[in-house]
């Protein structure tokens, strides 16, 4: 048996047998399926059987009466290609007829949506069969690359059996098709036991079959890619990076249409999902290609971005990918080099104008990787190539904000919602304090841009990060240069911007040095602006309009006394609303009115005084409300003759009041209610006491004071007591009120305070009441200045008539023992 020609592929197989040699030998050496010796006349038959069905798997139809091969007859064949390796193209052609007719019925199947799993069996015996080489190193590579092949042809004759063009829908089609399956499958343990150069060889075979039936073989490449992910990603980025610039003259200015690099590209997006790794790699090596060294780019040099523009087009997720691999990979001098030596954007794009909106376009699509291109932005070095990013970043927000206005209000920028992100804004917003003035303007411009897409939020945040973090003038100005720019769009940005700054002070008591920092460019911005410098700001949104919306926060930062001299400046600077409410007038007398006694300790007089004139000015401005007024003369009464800053008017060290078990009342009172409590009016609270008396206290009293300084002290007192009388340009209501609330303090028995004279028998009675009184007043020469003041302003002091009824009892009934 010597006259077998090579049996051809695609063709009529034409075998011709040549009997010369003795037939017994040749029929001995094909077994049958049972066993037995083939016959030779049962061989030529069998010959002629593959070459009748060979010639198969190009066509369009597949009419069931063609196929003429049974498993029996498969059988036979496949021991002809063992026997006879010649023939084996023949045979494994004739092999993928049988596959084809598999797959129409699945198809066919699929399509009326009928399980006929048992009409797949000839596919099935055929995948045993060639299964069974595996195990034979020979046979893999021939195996794998007839895999190829067949797939290939299978996948593009019944691609119009599948209604998606989505690369998941139609590996999934192809996957639950068996026949497909086991040839994928097969190629998949082909590649495993191959050498390195069998496998370079079969990579090459797959993507000459992408390229011939594009795009119906992109399933197989993918899933391949899924299984050999290294190897092909690699290999398909060279590809299509080679195509791209290959092919460049018959698309240009418009890369993308390129059938062969829209493909690599849909299999590279396909596999970075589950290979981010191996992607991330692939797309390192491409940049690897960029010039270093010199300015003269290549051919493929000059292809690389453009390549990698397109395919960040394709997928966002793509995009993140290929940006968060630039701004690790690629050094500040590659890139200068790349972005000076602009031919290749005039090649690829046109115009450098065309290459910016392309560019635009791809960052519009940006997520995850926003916050590594603002890392690498505000890192720039002072290269050649700042310039040029400076110029596109700025270009880019102008080209963003035409989409803004003319975009839906459901539209959505991932972009912008990426840059809103609280990791991005943390490298946006303290950028604004940077020394480098491209930094400072990037940076106004992002916060402009998003604040004009999504609220005042992120502009209020910004103002209160400066408010808290700006030091010197230079620095402040961007408040004002912010406001500007978005006090169109939103009213009321600085009220909310300075309650967000004060939230901060509040939040972190501890960080002494920014609430500290926060005072002081207060004080400088109201400075600024009751001088009119700086440009003016609206009236609606003025600080000092600011700073009265949020006095309530002002108050609670008074407790800490290295700033309550300075806020105090902030509050009298920025006046009072004529709106403020009774409730927080009251807050604010209680709260100002320690910070004035401490005033009056200070050393330095000029910022005594003004400390004294500031807390003057507000007091008086919330007294002239007659229902605050009996509060705040009450509380300088009061505080004036307490243990803790009695000293600074003279009170001596003996105290009247200090006692262990003390509890006031009016501590009490003001928990449950903020009404006043005019004199000699009934109030009650309930009081259940206190079980035990808790740990001793000391009572903090200021040093020995001079003479001169007490002096000094009482006359501010009295004049401020004074200033608060007044209401409504008169004085007379609130003096009453002095000489009621003074005597309310000194003698709060009921009986025996009225103002006739009593019989002098009564003197027994009240003996207790006046030694009580007498000591009070030796004790505290502040009472006597007040009354004093009661006598300058008639009929008042007659409501104190027991105050000085009790002093002279005393005295009369001392001289009544001495005439004894």
């Amino acid at each position: 048996f010597y006259g077998l020609d090579n049996l051809k592929s695609n063709s009529v197989c034409m075998i011709n047998f040549e009997l010369d040699c003795q037939k017994k030998s040749i029929s001995q050496s094909f077994m049958s399926m049972d066993g037995s010796p083939m016959a030779l006349d049962g061989l030529q038959s069998l010959i002629n059987t593959l070459s009748a069905n060979v010639h198969y798997t190009g066509s369009t139809a597949l009419p069931k009466e063609r196929f003429k091969l049974d498993v029996r007859t498969l059988n036979d064949i496949f021991q002809l290609m063992l026997k006879v390796p010649a023939c084996k193209s023949a045979v494994l052609e004739c092999f993928g007829v049988a596959y084809d007719h598999s797959v129409y019925q699945c198809v066919t199947n699929t399509e009326k949506k009928s399980d006929v799993t048992t009409q797949y069996t000839i596919s099935d015996e055929v995948n045993d069969m060639l299964k069974s080489l595996l195990s034979n190193r020979g046979w893999t590579s021939v195996l794998s690359t007839w895999c190829i092949k067949v797939l290939g042809q299978l996948s593009s004759k019944y691609a119009s059996f599948i209604n998606s063009v989505n690369l998941d829908d139609i590996m999934n089609f192809w996957l639950v098709c068996p026949p497909t399956r086991h040839l994928i499958e097969m190629m998949s343990d082909c590649l495993k036991n191959i050498t390195q150069e069998e496998a370079d060889s079969c990579i090459s075979a797959l993507l000459e079959m992408l390229i011939e039936f594009n795009p119906h073989y992109d399933w197989v490449v993918a899933y391949m890619g899924n299984s050999f992910p290294e190897m092909i990603i690699s290999r398909i980025l060279s590809v299509g990076l080679y195509d791209s610039v290959s092919n460049r003259k018959e698309t240009s200015g418009n890369p993308g249409k390129l059938a062969k690099v829209k493909s690599a590209i849909g299999i590279v997006c396909h596999l970075s999902r589950s290979h981010l790794k191996e992607v991330e790699n692939g797309i390192s090596e491409l940049y690897k290609l960029l010039p270093s060294g010199s300015s003269d780019m290549t051919e493929i040099q000059k292809g690389v971005l453009p390549f990698l523009l397109h395919m960040c087009t394709a997928s966002s997720f793509m995009a993140d990918i290929i940006v968060k691999v630039l701004t690790s990979a690629v050094s500040f001098e590659v890139l200068e080099i790349v972005i000076t030596n602009n031919s290749w954007i005039i090649e690829y794009y046109g115009s450098v104008e065309a290459f910016r909106n392309y560019l635009s376009n791809v960052i519009f699509r940006l997520d995850e990787s926003v916050k590594g291109l603002l890392h690498f932005i505000f890192s720039t070095e002072d290269t050649n190539c700042i310039v040029y990013i400076q110029e596109f970043v700025t270009d880019f927000v102008a080209r963003t904000f035409k989409k803004l206005h003319g975009s839906r209000p459901s539209e959505d920028f991932p972009i912008l919602s990426a840059l809103l992100k609280p990791s991005c804004l943390d490298l946006i917003i303290p950028n604004l304090l940077s020394k480098r003035k491209w930094y400072k303007d990037t940076s106004v411009n992002f916060l402009v841009l998003l604040s004009t897409y999504r609220g005042s939020s992120v502009a209020v945040q910004a103002l209160a990060y400066l408010l808290c973090h700006s030091e010197g003038e230079e620095q402040l100005c961007l408040v004002y240069r912010l406001t500007n720019s978005l006090q169109p769009i939103h009213g009321g940005l600085i009220t909310q911007s300075l309650k967000a700054a004060l939230t901060m002070t509040l939040i972190n008591p501890e960080n002494s040095n920014m609430r500290l920092q926060l005072i002081e460019n207060l004080t400088l911005l109201l400075s600024w602006e009751n001088g009119n410098e700086r440009g003016k700001l609206s009236a609606i949104n003025k600080f000092s309009k600011a700073v009265q919306m949020s006095i309530e926060m002002f108050l609670n930062l008074l407790s800490d006394r290295n700033i309550s001299i300075q806020i105090v400046t902030i509050i009298a600077e920025a006046g009072l609303s004529e709106l403020i409410s009774d409730s927080v007038a009251m807050q604010i007398a209680e709260s100002l009115l320690p910070i004035f006694f401490i005033s009056l300790n200070l050393c330095d007089p000029l910022e005594k005084n003004e400390a004294v004139s500031n807390i003057q000015a507000i007091l008086t401005k919330i007294s002239s409300q007659s229902s605050v007024q009996s509060f705040i003369l009450r509380m300088l009464i009061k505080t004036a003759t307490d243990d803790k800053f009695g000293s600074l008017l003279g009170r001596s060290d003996e105290s009247v009041f200090h006692q262990d078990n003390h509890v006031s009342l009016f501590e009490k009172n003001k928990k449950h209610s903020t009404l006043v409590s005019e004199s000699h009016r009934y109030n009650a609270v309930l009081y259940s006491g206190v079980i035990g008396k808790g740990p001793r206290m000391a009572v903090k009293r200021f040093g020995d004071i001079r003479r001169e300084d007490v002096a000094q002290n009482l006359d501010i007192f009295i004049e401020t007591l004074t200033k608060c009388c007044v209401s409504d340009s008169e004085t007379t209501d609130g003096i009453t009120r002095v000489a009621m609330i003074l005597l309310e303090i000194l003698s709060p028995d009921v009986m025996y305070n009225g103002l006739p004279w009593p019989e002098e028998e009564f003197l027994k009675v009240t003996i207790e009441r006046d030694l009580y009184i007498k000591k009070t007043l030796e004790t505290q020469p502040v009472l006597w200045e007040i009354l004093r003041v009661l006598a300058v302003n008639r009929p008042a002091l007659c409501y104190c008539s027991v105050i000085l009824r009790a002093p002279l009892g005393i005295l009369m009934s001392q001289w009544s023992s001495e005439q004894i």
